[in-house]
């Protein structure tokens, strides 16, 4: 018997399929695609891991930096909520407190999964803090403050025995440093304070009377635990004071060494409590100008003036 032959049809690709990807339509379609695909990559990513990763990379010595909270911030980069910069000590006023500072990334640090370096920016104490970091064999800082409101710095009250001193506060700094080694820090800044005030002020038991000052002005640098003041000049209807010289850092800040010119003059509106207290400054040398500098010495809570 003779079997039927089956023939099964010859299959011939066609590219008449492929006519229409390079159609706007499905190009359209590709974009949409990507676009959705990047919104999931990015709402779905660990960020909160990363943060935590780019927070432990900061070597901050002596200090101790809490984060309440941390969020993706889309165009800003992420948002830290709650940020609290201060000593070891937690008892102790804070060196930098805000509600909310956003934190942006390098991108190459992001795809490598070691940030090295990143810009902030947010609100502080009524004005705004930019900044731009850079950890690697040197780590460097930039800092610029602007229209900062001193009267709503805690450390002042701490500093000045409950006082207050009140101004607004704006100037650049710079930092340097290798490492978690103080011995080789390196920094610089110039600061402006205008419509600043000083009440109810203590320094070294006892009562500073009320000030005000037009503006004041400071230019410094440290390098490592030294302090030079290149230039502070502050005046006022009824105070002038310009000063320089040198200050060794300890801690805590009180027992900082002083080394100082100072020169102070009463404004036209001096008062009489005003007049007093600079009675007890020790005259000028023999021979010396009226108005020649003195020297400050001892600690910043016990300075001696000569």
């Amino acid at each position: 018997m003779k079997v039927p032959a089956l023939r099964l049809p010859a299959w011939r690709p066609s590219l008449d399929s492929l006519e229409g990807l390079g159609s706007r339509r499905v190009l359209l379609y590709a974009i949409y695609t990507l676009f959705l695909f990047f919104i999931f990559l990015f709402a779905n990513f660990p960020h909160g891991l990363l943060l935590q990763r780019l927070l432990s990379a900061i070597e901050l010595p002596g200090m101790r930096l809490d984060v309440g909270d941390a969020r993706f911030a889309w165009w800003k980069g992420f948002e830290l909520q709650r940020v609290h910069l201060g000593p070891e000590d937690p008892n102790r006023a804070a060196y930098l407190e805000t509600t909310s500072l956003f934190v942006r990334p390098g991108l190459d640090g992001l795809f490598s999964g070691r940030p090295r370096a990143f810009t902030v920016n947010g609100p502080l104490y009524g004005g705004s803090l930019e900044g731009h970091f850079a950890s690697g064999d040197m780590n460097r800082a930039t800092v610029t403050l602007d229209a900062v409101q001193l009267q709503r710095y805690p450390l002042f009250a701490e500093l000045l025995s409950g006082g207050q001193l009140a101004g607004v506060l704006s100037g650049a700094l710079t930092v340097e440093a290798r490492g978690a080694n103080t011995d080789e820090l390196r920094a610089a800044g110039e600061l402006e304070l205008g419509d600043a005030s000083l009440t109810d002020a203590k320094w070294s038991g006892f009562v500073l009377p009320a000030l005000r000052f037009d503006g004041a002005t400071a230019k410094f640098s440290v390098q490592g635990n030294r302090l030079e003041i290149q230039e502070l000049h502050a005046e006022g209807p009824e105070l002038t004071l310009v000063a320089s010289g040198q200050v060794a850092l300890r801690e805590p800040v009180s027992d900082s060494v002083l080394n100082l010119k100072l020169s102070v003059a009463p404004g036209p509106e001096a008062t009489d409590q005003i007049k007093t207290l600079l009675s007890f400054i020790p005259p000028p040398a023999k021979g010396a100008k009226a108005d020649a500098p003195r020297t400050v010495s001892g600690t910043l809570a016990k300075p001696r003036i000569r």
